[in-house]
Parts: C-alpha cells; structure tokens; sequence
C-alpha cells in the first residue's frame, strides 16, 4: 500500500494522538495535559515495554505532590496506550506499570516516569522451577504455555522430535521457547494477549512503501558478508544408534525466498568465498527430518545479517514487529522488501515519530 492512501484517511498525518487508558478508566482531560511523552518500543523475541512521562505539581499548601501519590499511578495496574491520528487510534500494548521512576529538579517542574511491560511478562518472562515435557511436539508445549499464561495461541505445528524436553531451573519460559524456537527457525512473537509461534513471514508481501525523501526521515543500512555461509550441516548424536550419526543438510539458495530474483546471503557468499560451510556437531537430533530442519534455520539465519538497518519515518501505527515493508529510492542495492524486527513508537512534542529496525536476506 502507497502511504498517499493512509494519508488521506489520516488527513494528511495531522493531528497525532494517544489515548491512555489505566485500570479501564480513560485518563481525564487535565491528566492527559500533563503527559510529555508516551513511548512503545517492540521486538520480535522479546517482550514489549511502554515509558509514559509526565510533569507533576507540587501544591505548597498541602505539601503533596499532584500526580506521584495518585492511585492510578501504581505499580501493577493495567495500562493501555492507544496511538494515531484524530479519531483513528489503535491499541498498540496492553501492560503493566512495572516502574516509577520521579524527576526531582531545582526550581524545575518535578515529572514523573511511568515504565512498563506487555501483560504476558508476568508469566513467561519470569523464571521458574524445572519442568519435563514428555512425547510432545514443540507446538504443543508452546500452546501449553500460552494456556496456563491466560493467552491466546497462534501456532503452526512442528514434529515431535525428542521423547523428553526439559525446561531449565530458573530458565524463563520466553528463554525455553526461544530456544525451541532456534531449533525450527519459527517466528515468535506476543502481541497483546496472544502468542504467535508460526514459521516465518518474512516471505509475506509488504505492507507499505516508503519513499527516501518523501516518507523515510532517515535510514542507515549496513550490508554484512563476514558471516554468511554457503551451507550448514548437522551432524546429531543418534540416542539410539551412537556410531551411527544423523546428518542434515542446508545448501546455498534453499533459504525463504523473500524477494524472487534476488541473490540470497548464501548465493553471495558462494560467489565471494566459493564455499563456507558451516558444521554443527555434538546435538542431539532424532531424525534426519529434524537435522535437516535444524541445519536450514542456521542457514536462514545466517543470511538474515546480510543487511540490517534503522530508520526513522513519520508516525505510523501499521509499522509493527513482524511485518515487511517495502523501501524506495535508496538505490539498487538497498531498495525492497524488509522484515521489521522492532519499532520504538513515540509521540511528544515533536509530533508522532516511529523508528524501525529491518533485516533483509537478499541483494
């Protein structure tokens, strides 16, 4: 989608907003005035966090302050931040306040920091005893989770590979799934109250384009060769067979095709090096399935670094973790498709701002 459509329907970007509601209650007129800057930052893997900041006042009378004692202010209540424009506003967290950090300044106005975590936090980011997940697959422990988390669960299912899968003592449940996670190259993600473990989309068509010049305040890309690899293999100790190991295999050119016709991170780096192969040994693997599936999400990953970048645009409440976009006007080889990895959404005096980190495996 070209942004002249989101424009008109935004009036041409004026007008930002935020709307914040705590404990179901919308804040009041005079509370919303005091706010200064209301922040959202996400990244796939990882849980999001909001920053709320706002000036106090301190009434001389009553020697109190304004804002920092107020109820609503409290460690543990729900927190949701809603941004856009005019009357377009969308939820873009539902969370926590976690933190209070206040702002005491001579002869300046004291403000107050508000610091939080998406609601998921409370369960999967805290660590726990050891746990044993007997004849499941990945899915199925991840939907598990999610349950006993109070979430909702978006999963594509994998293969049952080992008999017994341990959760550490003290390991997070966001660090046992992301390491499940590593071994099947899935995307994982929370947005609001649901839990999304599905195979990647960075294949997926973008969502917008943006132009240099025109929509992209800034962007810095860095294009990245000294790590690409041409194939990876998988050598797996085999529980049943130990002189007997299985092999998988990931070759050049079998990564997700993100944008056809391009030249993948291991195409390039067949053509630099002739050939890097990359060997991973002293696993545990049950199949030549699974080693083949292990294999292919290092390599995938591997070509993943080949470019990375930041950048800056106009605020847009589209630009979320897990999406592509598609950017222009920054010359052959590092215009197209990119996958976002994160976002920091912020709206202050400065008007709605939203910055972006992208990664692209292709040339």
């Amino acid at each position: 989608m070209a942004l002249e459509k989101l424009s008109s329907e935004t009036l041409n970007f004026y007008a930002p907003r935020f709307e914040i509601e705590i404990k179901g209650q919308k804040l009041a007129a005079d509370i919303s005035k005091a706010i200064l800057d209301v922040k959202i930052e996400e990244k796939v893997d990882q849980i999001a966090g909001f920053t709320i900041t706002l000036n106090d006042e301190f009434d001389m009378e009553a020697q109190v302050f304004k804002w920092l004692d107020h109820p609503l202010f409290s460690e543990g209540n729900e927190v949701t931040v809603k941004m856009g424009y005019s009357n377009n506003l969308f939820t873009m967290m539902i969370g926590r306040i976690t933190g209070i950090e206040p702002g005491f300044f001579s002869g300046e106005t004291p403000t107050i920091t508000l610091t939080g975590e998406d609601l998921s936090n409370e369960y999967i980011n805290r660590g726990g005893p050891e746990r044993t997940f007997v004849d499941m697959k990945y899915s199925d422990i991840v939907k598990t989770v999610a349950s006993e988390a109070g979430l909702l669960a978006v999963v594509d299912t994998t293969g049952k590979y080992e008999q017994v899968i341990r959760k550490d003592n003290d390991e997070s449940y966001l660090a046992f799934i992301k390491r499940l996670n590593n071994r099947v190259g899935y995307q994982f993600k929370v947005d609001g109250r649901t839990l999304y473990f599905i195979k990647p989309e960075d294949d997926k068509k973008e969502i917008l384009t943006l132009e240099l010049g025109k929509d992209i305040i800034s962007f810095r890309p860095t294009m990245n060769t000294s790590r690409l690899v041409t194939e990876v293999e998988v050598r797996g100790n085999n529980p049943d067979d130990p002189d007997a190991p299985i092999v998988g295999r990931a070759t050049a050119g079998s990564e997700r095709t993100q944008e056809p016709g391009r030249r993948t991170g291991s195409q390039v780096a067949e053509k630099l090096y002739g050939s890097a192969r990359r060997v991973i040994s002293n696993v545990v693997v049950t199949s030549v399935e699974q080693a083949n599936e292990m294999a292919q999400s290092e390599l995938n990953k591997a070509s993943d670094g080949l470019i990375e970048g930041d950048g800056e645009c106009i605020g847009l409440t589209q630009l979320r973790k897990g999406v592509n976009i598609k950017l222009e006007k920054l010359g052959t080889r590092f215009s197209g498709k990119y996958y976002i990895k994160g976002t920091t959404h912020t709206i202050n005096n400065n008007g709605y701002r939203t910055r972006f980190s992208v990664k692209r495996n292709a040339v």
